[in-house]
């Protein structure tokens, strides 16, 4: 993931309030779909996660997840995980989560 501030010109799909889990951390912020890439913008301004920007050519997968409390405790079903091509992962957590996931694959598809 890069550090990223959406350009509205991309072609906004949808946004939602989000968290963005990695192991025990949870940053809240913004998650935004836009035309070929997914954006994360923390809510704090000096938080070490974010923004970050993840181009839709590096999603190999997306599919649903727990969020987890403490990292290790499964807490929700609304959680999503991208796998990329570097094998990275990253796991949000958002309402509405299968449209998320659907809205995805529909641009991995493309």
């Amino acid at each position: 993931m890069e550090n990223h501030v959406l350009n509205m010109e991309e072609g906004l799909n949808r946004t939602a309030p989000c968290s963005f889990q990695k192991g025990a951390i949870r940053v809240d912020g913004v998650l935004t779909l836009a035309r070929h890439q997914l954006c994360f913008e923390p809510y704090s301004k000096s938080s070490p996660f974010g923004p970050y920007g993840i181009g839709m050519s590096q999603v190999v997968a997306v599919e649903p997840c727990w969020g987890k409390g403490a990292g290790i405790l499964p807490i929700t079903p609304d959680g999503m995980q991208l796998s990329l091509a570097n094998k990275e992962n990253y796991q949000f957590i958002a309402a509405d989560i299968d449209e998320w996931i659907a809205l995805i694959q529909a641009e991995l598809h493309q």
